[in-house]
């Protein structure tokens, strides 16, 4: 029962390499999409930006924190 799953599992596995080969074999770009927020073309014409980058923005634009003692 157990080898069934892994060796059905193990088949799936190849299948989806197999296949994200293919893709990067045939197209056009030879490439990965990108997938960082920063650098995606679709995020940027949403005009969502990088968190990191906002986050940097937001502490240099945040007054110094003073402790209430």
């Amino acid at each position: 029962m157990l080898l069934k799953l892994i060796l059905i599992s193990s088949i799936l596995l190849g299948f989806v390499i197999l296949g994200l080969g293919v893709q990067l074999f045939f197209s056009k770009k030879k490439q990965f999409p990108q997938t960082q927020i920063g650098h995606n073309k679709a995020m940027k014409k949403k005009k969502i930006p990088c968190p990191q980058t906002q986050d940097k923005i937001t502490q240099k634009n945040k007054k110094s924190w003073q402790s209430p003692i």
